[in-house]
């Protein structure tokens, strides 16, 4: 009996992860070329009873999370170097790999909270799982082609010759700027607000979550 629940348990491991080759992608192209339909099929799913949600894509938390290991494994793979002169803490998480993308994915997952915050405020909404849950969940979709190129961005930043150097940072650039349109257009839908508020709203949540991430890189450094 034990042998046949662990025999179905691998065969459900194994579904998974072969269908997220097919799911990740399908996912990631729908948020890339439909954000904000990507981000209302997320607070949906969370909002409804069915008994499997996401059943035609990725969850995302999970997505995000995959995001980032492929982008960490894409470092490893270049040999992307670290800085040797790093403080104790700082090394530890550059010279390991687990630690390094849990520290980022914490880092990420600021915008989204940042975001769903800042919406459940403008709502005079109370903060609670509940309320938080269906846009952060719907974030942490917007946010994973975002980390993608960024981090892809930042890759590329480090690597020999100027012209990585050039193409990163383009990268990251134009990461930043789709990022604080669909924000800007999911406020605006959201909430009702004009272009200008709108866009103000993103470009401040951006501005937040990166002052979260530079204060935690501070403390990092420091440490």
């Amino acid at each position: 009996m034990d042998l046949m629940k662990l025999m179905r348990s691998l065969e459900e491991f194994v579904f998974e992860a072969i269908a997220l080759l097919f799911f990740y992608p399908r996912t990631l192209l729908r948020i890339v070329f439909k954000p904000l339909q990507a981000m209302e099929y997320a607070e949906h799913e969370e909002a409804s009873d069915k008994p499997l949600a996401y059943d035609d894509a990725v969850s995302p938390p999970l997505l995000l999370l995959i995001t980032l290991l492929l982008t960490n494994g894409v470092a490893m793979a270049l040999h992307v170097a670290q800085a040797s002169d790093a403080p104790p803490l700082a090394k530890e998480l550059l010279d390991s790999p687990q630690n390094l993308l849990l520290f980022r994915s914490l880092l990420f997952s600021l915008v989204p909270l940042t975001a769903a915050v800042l919406l459940l405020r403008r709502r005079r909404q109370a903060a609670s799982r509940t309320t938080l849950r269906p846009p952060f969940f719907a974030q942490c979709y917007l946010t994973s082609p975002f980390a993608l190129v960024v981090s892809l961005g930042l890759i590329a930043t480090q690597m020999p010759g100027r012209g990585f150097g050039m193409a990163g940072g383009v990268a990251c650039a134009m990461a930043f700027v789709w990022m604080v349109g669909i924000q800007a257009a999911w406020f605006r839908a959201k909430l009702g607000v004009g272009r200008l508020a709108a866009l103000g709203m993103g470009l401040g949540l951006l501005v937040w979550a990166c002052a979260w991430v530079l204060v935690a890189a501070v403390l990092v450094a420091i440490f």
